[in-house]
């Protein structure tokens, strides 16, 4: 009897080392220590930063950089960039805006409206990209001015002063104390991953990042896989671009610029590769957490307004530094 029970608790402790090796070799596990490392010392240097009035506003702001980012994984994943997606951010949402107030159109019309030119914009950078042969990094930086350019002529001053009580809750209302903006994040987050870990698309997307030739000998539709992450990907900012507006209730013609590299930032940091064929949702979902509390958190401590993009440059660096740091020691522990 008392064999038996030693040999259990051997079996409980060796079970126990085996899913903490996991868990250390799993790509997301850098990214969460350097997380919950950032959180602590940011709290103990400055307590407000933990208030619970901080914390949902860091939430609300990391939902619209989650839910563009999970976009982003599927297309990164696939092995292809898309650097239009601030201007897609702010075309589709001033457009919508636009349709409103210029022509009375009802605010949900407009955003259908707004979601249908963007589904345009993924289907143009997915159609020149893969039946053209133009590398996206090229392509997608020609659609950024172009819409961009398209922004502005549509006009050159931001627009507010709509009223529309359902869109408004429905996008950027309150549950109790907690934004239906962090609710819309975690539903897509749990959709993404489902999808990128449990489907046929997500298998298909994996496959085509990680050998073109290989996948399509194998029957994938590489082309259609690519366009439809495209896709994704514009659809994902006019979502983001009106969650926006209906938290901040206006919209300005430049809005987005430069949004595009903080959701690369947030995917690569997360563990999906660069380079793809591999791709994670949670780690995204972190890589945005980490952005976002690195941003609150230099402004919690006061720090310099011009210095904010360099620190957080350095930041990313050493995330994924550590990143991939333990990713090789993991390597090691495997072997």
């Amino acid at each position: 009897m008392q064999t038996t029970e030693t040999f259990m608790k051997f079996v409980s402790i060796n079970q126990l080392q085996n899913r903490m090796r996991s868990l250390v070799k799993a790509r997301e596990f850098g990214i969460f220590a350097f997380l919950i490392a950032a959180i602590i010392i940011i709290g103990v240097l400055r307590p407000s930063f933990l208030s619970p009035n901080n914390v949902f506003n860091m939430g609300r702001q990391m939902a619209q950089i989650t839910i563009m980012a999970v976009a982003m994984t599927f297309l990164i994943t696939a092995q292809e960039l898309d650097l239009s997606l601030g201007s897609t951010f702010g075309f589709c949402t001033l457009g919508m805006a636009l349709l409103a107030k210029n022509f009375g159109l009802d605010l949900w019309a407009s955003f259908g409206v707004a979601i249908l030119a963007a589904v345009v914009i993924g289907f143009v950078n997915g159609f020149i990209t893969t039946r053209g042969g133009i590398p996206s990094f090229i392509v997608t930086l020609g659609m950024l001015s172009i819409v961009r350019g398209l922004t502005l002529l549509m006009s050159p001053w931001p627009v507010s002063g709509l009223e529309h009580p359902s869109f408004f809750t429905v996008l950027a209302g309150d549950i109790g104390n907690i934004s239906v903006q962090i609710l819309w994040m975690i539903a897509i987050a749990v959709l993404g991953s489902l999808v990128l870990n449990r489907t046929n698309y997500g298998y298909h997307v994996r496959a085509t990042g990680s050998n073109r030739a290989a996948a399509l000998l194998s029957g994938i539709p590489v082309n259609r896989v690519k366009m439809v992450a495209f896709i994704i990907v514009s659809i994902s900012a006019a979502l983001a671009g009106a969650l926006s507006f209906a938290h901040l209730t206006s919209i300005s013609p430049t809005s987005g610029a430069g949004l595009e590299l903080t959701i690369i930032a947030a995917v690569v940091i997360g563990g999906t590769n660069l380079f793809g064929g591999e791709g994670t949702v949670i780690g995204t979902v972190l890589g945005a957490a980490l952005l976002t509390v690195m941003r609150n958190g230099v402004v919690q401590l006061g720090g310099e307004g011009r210095l904010q993009e360099a620190f957080l440059g350095a930041i990313i660096i050493i995330a994924v530094l550590i990143h991939t740091h333990l990713g090789k020691q993991g390597g090691r522990m495997e072997k």
